[in-house]
């Protein structure tokens, strides 16, 4: 079996040439399923981000010729286009280009961006500055508060999807295509703002010689939507930890640990959770991937690994811990440079504002594509209960277009998406490019994943990578891949992860500091770990292989490196 004919294969845009993995892993770091791509991201998403661009002043609508331009998916992973941002950046300022691709965890071989004649358009550039201009005066478009009221409507009026047709959950996913055309073009502009706003940031502290206070200054902000989950299930694990029973309940292991709960309080503030924060999960974006709803065991084996750690580690007094620094470094940065200190100033807190605007956006189009899902798992569950389905996963092999087709008839797809499954599965075998310019490889000739060779680090080596949230704490480090399966994290010590997204922040509160491979100073992580007061250094190159389980590694948050201290225990 082969999959080089994988129906989720786009043609480069001849136009905006390159798309990376850079960003794109943290948000899809798996195969992405035919309904999830085509639903979400091709026919609404997509086209919403293409007039988001067109919308904040850097583009003229003839210069786009689809979704395509801004999303790639190649062999059925996700792709970022960075040419159009090095091309809008470039409109801007002279040398923008080099800038925005310092923004990025670029890996090796980023192929340079090259200009060309129409890349100059004065026009694009100065709408864009004066946009650029209203966010930096904190303000925030007006639509963000307008769908994340109407995602939050949208499940308070979900109807008992178990009860009603197939044509009418259609009906349900169909409605929810523009909120998710919306949210595309208002996420898309909070990104390119407050990327710009990073930026002006760390120029200006460059330019007095205090680079290493950025993540200071991005620390301790408060009303960041994505810490509320890890908030949300620290209040629970504190009810865990002081109730002999409850601990009891938990001890033999998740499975059946609701039924052996009697505590009527938990089972409120677990529904609430769930309620509130249901849509979350590891792979969120993509409609096949379980979420907190759909497995709520996810949520409390993180309650479980949470109620280990000490009242010392609650959020609430990290946040004003947090809060403090943030404000003695701006007083200490105001003392020594007063004639800079009100730029600094104003970049700062246009930088919290993208902060809290970028997560509320998020946790709004993931709110959104949840409902989606939501639908989609009653339909799965009708296909298998009619037989037309031997497994949900195959209901998402579907593309959007024939929906409705398979609600006429699912039995007459029952051999075709048996297929596509089999070759989805394969696809998370292989290993994409990090890159794509112009051109993409055959997917049959993408080398299969293998176990990396990468030396550990030795007594005394000290890792470099980027300063996301700053703090010094030593501890053994931890190697964990999967969120869901935390147990092996014991309180303070190092978790060590390829990538991190929102779903991982709950175990920051288990871990002293936080260490990834990919990720930068922008990454929804690092922003959430920062609110949490927990060190966090992303982007230390084969960080999963040289830094071994069990290792005693010092993580510095603010200088951006590990120390090997000891071999594993």
């Amino acid at each position: 079996m082969t999959v080089d004919t994988w129906l989720l294969h786009d043609t480069p845009s001849k136009r905006f040439p390159i798309y990376t993995r850079s960003n794109a892993a943290e948000v899809m770091g798996a195969p992405v399923s035919p309904l999830g791509w085509s639903y979400v991201w091709r026919e609404a998403f997509g086209p919403g981000t293409v007039r988001g661009y067109v919308d904040f002043g850097g583009f003229d609508a003839d210069e786009f010729d689809g979704p395509e331009d801004v999303y790639g998916i190649f062999g059925g992973y996700f792709y970022l286009n960075i040419s159009v941002m090095f091309v809008e950046m470039e409109r801007m300022m002279p040398g923008g280009a080099a800038r925005m691709a310092a923004m990025f965890d670029s890996g090796p071989g980023m192929p340079p961006h090259i200009a060309e004649d129409w890349h100059a358009n004065v026009a694009c550039g100065a709408r864009v500055a004066a946009n650029v201009g209203r966010f930096m005066a904190g303000e925030v478009h007006p639509d963000l508060d307008v769908l994340h009221d109407a995602a939050i409507a949208l499940r308070a009026g979900r109807p008992d999807l178990a009860s009603i047709s197939p044509a009418e959950i259609i009906g349900r996913l169909r409605s929810i295509t523009p909120l998710l055309d919306r949210a595309g073009c208002i996420h898309v502009q909070i990104g390119q703002a407050g990327m710009i706003a990073m930026g002006q940031l760390v120029e200006l502290l460059a330019a007095v010689g205090r680079a290493g206070d950025v993540a200071r200054l991005g620390t301790g902000i408060g009303d960041v939507e994505s810490a509320d989950i890890a908030r949300g299930l620290w209040t629970i694990s504190r009810l865990v930890r002081g109730s002999p029973a409850l601990k009891a309940a938990f001890a033999p292991g998740i499975d059946g640990v609701l039924d052996r709960i009697a505590d009527l309080r938990f089972h409120d503030l677990f529904r609430h959770f769930l309620y509130e924060h249901g849509a979350r999960a590891t792979n969120e974006w993509d409609l096949i991937y379980d979420t907190y709803e759909t497995a709520p065991q996810t949520a409390l084996a993180l309650i479980d690994a949470m109620a280990k750690q000490g009242d010392e580690a609650d959020p609430e007094a990290a946040l004003n811990r947090n809060a403090a620094l943030r404000r003695e470094c701006l007083a200490d940065i105001r003392a020594r440079f007063p004639g800079q200190a009100d730029a600094i100033d104003a970049a700062a807190a246009a930088l919290a504002t993208w902060f809290v605007a970028r997560e509320r956006s998020k946790n709004m189009c993931v709110r959104l594509v949840h409902e989606a899902r939501m639908g989609c798992e009653a339909l799965a569950a009708q296909g298998i209960a009619a037989g037309a389905l031997d497994d949900r996963r195959q209901f998402y092999m579907l593309l959007s277009s024939e929906l409705d087709a398979w609600a006429s008839d699912p039995t007459a797809f029952t051999d075709t998406l048996r297929r596509r499954l089999a070759d989805y599965q394969a696809l998370d075998q292989i290993e994409p490019p990090f890159f794509v310019n112009g051109e993409c490889p055959p997917i049959a000739e993408w080398p299969q994943r293998t176990v990396r060779d990468i030396a550990a680090a030795a007594d005394g080596d000290r890792l470099t990578g980027v300063a996301c949230s700053p703090g010094q704490v030593t501890g053994r480090a931890r190697i964990i891949l999967d969120p869901s399966d935390p147990g092996a994290l014991e309180p303070d010590e190092i978790l060590v992860t390829t990538n991190t997204n929102p779903s991982w922040t709950p175990l920051f509160l288990v871990a002293g500091a936080v260490v990834t491979e990919f990720g930068l100073f922008n990454s929804h992580a690092s922003i959430v770990s920062r609110e949490l007061g927990i060190p966090c250094v992303a982007s230390v190159d084969g960080a999963t292989d040289r830094i071994k389980d069990g290792m005693l590694v010092t993580v510095d948050g603010a200088a951006g490196t590990v120390e090997i201290l000891a071999g594993a225990a």
